[in-house]
């Protein structure tokens, strides 16, 4: 269904046949960490974990064809299709999703998508109708968020 293999930004993760849309694909859980690193995913407010699978080798694009499902209560991080993935095609996610800020990819990004963010940031650098349309792919810890009042 998959397989690393190195590409234009380094090693990523790949299809080797076709993936239909909302097919999962990759799923996992790590170790919690006592702080952000490179390869950790963020899954709640200030919890990181390290994942001991493939997951970690899937690249950033600011339009992504596979999204980061995470469900409250559970251990267990899914990578799941957007859209109609095709042999050879490389799986990408969007940072932004499950990452409220960014720390370690500080220069510009090189997804190539035509609405490229121009660097790979965080969830409040999404647009409120992108946030929208990434629904359930996008971290419940940072849709809650959007609904705790402002302080004043």
């Amino acid at each position: 269904m998959i397989e690393v293999r190195e590409g234009r930004l380094g090693k990523g993760v790949y299809a080797t046949q076709v993936l239909e849309p909302g097919q999962l694909i990759l799923s996992g859980w790590g170790p919690r960490l006592p702080q952000r690193t490179r390869h950790s995913f963020q899954v709640d407010h200030d919890v990181h974990i390290l994942i001991p699978t493939a997951i970690e080798l899937i690249n950033h694009s600011c339009e992504p064809n596979c999204g980061v499902l995470l469900r409250r209560g559970t251990e267990a991080l899914e990578i799941h299709t957007l859209r109609r993935i095709e042999p050879g095609e490389e799986l990408l996610t969007d940072y932004a999703t499950f990452e409220s800020e960014i720390q370690f990819m500080t220069g510009p990004c090189q997804c190539g998508a035509p609405s490229c963010r121009g660097r790979v940031t965080g969830y409040w650098d999404l647009s409120p109708e992108r946030r929208r349309a990434l629904g359930p792919y996008v971290a419940p810890y940072l849709r809650e968020l959007e609904l705790m009042p402002v302080a004043g």
